[in-house]
């Protein structure tokens, strides 16, 4: 009868124990479930091909950005980057206003005191002199003795406070602001191209349906001034980006029909810095190997290189097209560092450089305009071009480099440490 009693005793902690081990087996896959659905990358938004996806246009208050299709004259598509940027800038800037000339520093206490002697030519008739003036009464009260009327007045008080000026300070004029648009056209890298995939279809991370509008102000849409608007198959698809979700900083959008999505941040984010994350770096999108033969003009002289074992990484070597199988370390050197040459920046419209001013003198060249052409071919194939040009800075009046290729086709800011070797260097030939 005791065992049975023992028996009897235990049954309600086990049956208390599987209830709680379900309960957290429940719980735990009940979470699981809402964060697997939070982070799905399968809610299309936009059921589209790569292909069919022709621009992307971001508008926000200070940027209007838009990453277009082109096709170049190869057949192969690239990206296109169209920046627009808003600033506010004086508009009448104030004029620095004239001062009188510093008054002389004062002579030290003790000092004797400076005289000026005036031209006897100069001097006025003196006048008679006046009957003294009886003594100022009540200096005995102040006390301090009584000066009689005439006298001249005491040395000031070093340690006394300045008289308050009798002329009010004239307020400074109120400057009026202007706004104006920078726009900056530059071709997209890999990464704008990768960018247009996204969109090829569209995918969210979450679909949250319709919502109402205390939602919709929650969630950052109400009165959001930022757009997304997608072109593709002739047609136009707009969305309002909203605020950003807690902890990933994904946002929250919502397209003409009141559907509201998330979507990763890597989409907007891409627009906001476009200069940075989507411009193209490079002069030219082939590789070293690429080419057999390049052509360099400076000036009037034109020389022409060959390179040899250009599939080997280690054994490739350049040469002079009269001497092609002798190797000239001078002029492998040379190519590495026109190779090396990078985009620093595009040129935005209204920033072009002035063709008519003078550079300084520089060793090798001192000339301004287009100062060095190469091009490269593979067999009887051109594969691209570079012009290098300088030109002065009239801001800073120091020499800027510049450059246009089949890559960059408007003109690019170089960076000049590498750009001013190769033109110098080319110079010396």
């Amino acid at each position: 009868m005791k065992t049975v009693k023992g028996q009897q005793g235990l049954s309600p902690v086990y049956v208390h124990a599987g209830l709680a081990v379900l309960a957290v087996l429940f719980a735990y896959q009940t979470w699981t479930r809402d964060r697997a659905q939070t982070q799905t990358d399968s809610v299309v938004v936009l059921d589209v091909t790569k292909r069919e996806v022709a621009s992307l246009a971001y508008l926000d208050e200070t940027r209007d950005i838009t990453v277009e299709r082109r096709t170049g004259p190869d057949g192969e598509s690239y990206p296109w980057i169209v920046s627009k940027t808003k600033s506010k800038v004086p508009a009448n800037p104030p004029t620095p206003a004239l001062t009188s000339a510093p008054a002389a520093p004062a002579a030290p206490v003790g000092a004797p005191k400076a005289t000026t002697v005036t031209p006897a030519a100069t001097t006025p008739p003196a006048k008679p002199l006046a009957a003294p003036a009886p003594p100022v009464k009540g200096g005995d009260k102040s006390g301090e003795p009584a000066m009689p009327a005439g006298h001249p007045p005491l040395p000031a008080d070093p340690h006394a406070l300045p008289a308050a000026s009798a002329t009010p300070p004239v307020p400074a004029p109120a400057v009026e602001m202007k706004d104006v648009t920078t726009v900056k056209e530059f071709r997209g890298n890999d990464g704008a191209s990768e960018l247009l995939g996204l969109f090829g279809p569209l995918k969210a991370l979450r679909a949250l349906g319709s919502v109402d509008e205390p939602k919709a102000k929650e969630l950052g849409l109400t009165d959001s001034k930022k757009t997304l608007t997608i072109s593709a198959k002739g047609l136009s698809y707009k969305f309002t980006i909203g605020g950003t979700s807690y902890g990933s900083g994904d946002y929250y959008v919502r397209d003409a029909q009141g559907q509201v999505f998330l979507l990763s941040q890597r989409i907007v984010a891409d627009f906001e810095f476009a200069d940075s994350r989507l411009m193209e770096r490079r002069l030219h999108r082939f590789e070293r190997g690429d080419f057999d033969r390049i052509e360099v003009k400076v000036g009037e002289k034109t020389r022409t290189f060959v390179q040899g074992n250009r599939q080997n990484p280690q054994g490739f070597f350049f040469a002079d097209s009269a001497t092609p199988d002798k190797r000239d370390d001078s002029i492998k050197n040379w190519m590495d560092k026109l190779l090396r040459v990078a985009i620093s920046d595009y040129v935005a419209q209204g920033e072009e450089p002035a063709t008519g001013a003078a550079a300084p003198a520089m060793s090798g060249a001192g000339k301004t305009g287009e100062l060095l052409t190469v091009r490269f071919f593979d067999g009887r194939k051109e594969l691209g071009h570079a012009v290098l040009s300088r030109y002065v800075n009239a801001k800073t009046n120091q020499p800027e480099y510049f450059a246009r290729t089949e890559t960059s086709i408007g003109l690019v800011r170089l960076l000049a440490a590498t750009a001013e070797s190769v033109v110098r260097d080319a110079g010396e030939w």
